[in-house]
């Protein structure tokens, strides 16, 4: 019920954003739902839509216009009006039915109050969806703080978890989705801050085992663009100075990459620098040797 509920907020919210319900159900994208039509069926019958009349059939158009009406309408599309009426019918019905289907829906008041009840949903898409949607659903149900304070507490909760179990990929998946959240609530320093960590710690981590390592990329291609896409559209003052309080807050105690080759490394990657040979390069040198591998 959860899985589907989060299907049913991200369709009503696309909806509200003034996309198309042909564009949100893509053919290969119905989750819990068989098709794109039973997920519409369920929204129309739940009260979450309204508006769609469907396709016309003959007989509706033949009780709903006259012949005077159908010839008209033939006439006003460039279409022969000879004939008896069910010809007309049939020669109008794709006129009349062209792009009938889902676009033709409107939310309900319904939806809109399940959207408002819900909002939270639209920050776990943002910035938590490496957790389970259930977990958090049940985190924040027992939550009194507000929406992003909710968000916060609940990353803390798994950087302290993860820590004490020594799993640091959930770690630095948490510091990622903690940067988020303050993105989602427009702090961009603190988002900064959160992801300068997660990269300082990826080049120095916490804990590796050989599981992990076998598929852990040192530097994280998302997390640079993010880093990136700050630094070009705000005024984030001296990268350097903020790298260095961000170094000293990490409190690394056994480093893998030095601190001035992680900033060289750094630049490297926010200019450009293809991140795979980057991320090769890095664990040849720094390693491979260290974990054993």
């Amino acid at each position: 019920m959860s899985e589907q509920k989060l299907e049913v907020f991200n369709v009503l919210n696309f909806l509200n954003s003034g996309y198309e319900l042909e564009d949100i159900l893509s053919e290969d994208n119905f989750g819990t739902f068989q098709s794109g039509q039973d997920c519409i069926d369920y929204l129309v019958e739940e009260g979450y839509l309204s508006g769609n009349e469907g396709t016309l059939t003959a007989e509706e158009i033949s009780k709903k216009y006259t012949v005077a009406d159908l010839k008209e309408l033939l006439k006003e599309n460039g279409l022969k009006v000879s004939g008896k009426k069910q010809e007309l019918v049939e020669r109008i019905s794709p006129v009349l039915n062209e792009g009938a289907g889902a676009g033709d829906y409107e939310l309900t008041d319904k939806a809109h109050e399940f959207l408002k009840e819900n909002e939270w949903i639209d920050l776990y898409m943002f910035a938590l969806v490496a957790f389970r949607f259930e977990d958090y659903e049940t985190y924040v149900e027992g939550s009194s703080a507000g929406k992003i304070e909710t968000a916060l507490n609940f990353c803390d909760e798994i950087l302290s978890r993860a820590l004490v179990a020594n799993q640091f990929l959930v770690f630095i998946d948490a510091l990622s989705a903690k940067a988020h959240v303050y993105a989602y609530d427009g702090d961009y320093a603190s988002f900064m801050d959160y992801d300068l960590q997660r990269y300082i710690l990826g080049l120095n981590p916490i804990s590796m085992d050989a599981q992990t390592y076998a598929s852990y990329d040192v530097i994280n291609e998302a997390n640079i663009i993010n880093l990136r896409n700050v630094l070009e559209k705000l005024d984030m003052g001296s990268l350097k100075k903020r790298f260095d309080k961000i170094w000293n807050i990490c409190n690394i105690r056994n480093t893998t990459v030095p601190k001035k080759t992680c900033y060289k490394i750094l630049q490297k990657a926010l200019d450009g620098a293809d991140i795979e040979e980057l991320n090769f390069d890095i664990k040849e040198k720094y390693f491979n040797k260290k974990f054993g591998i």
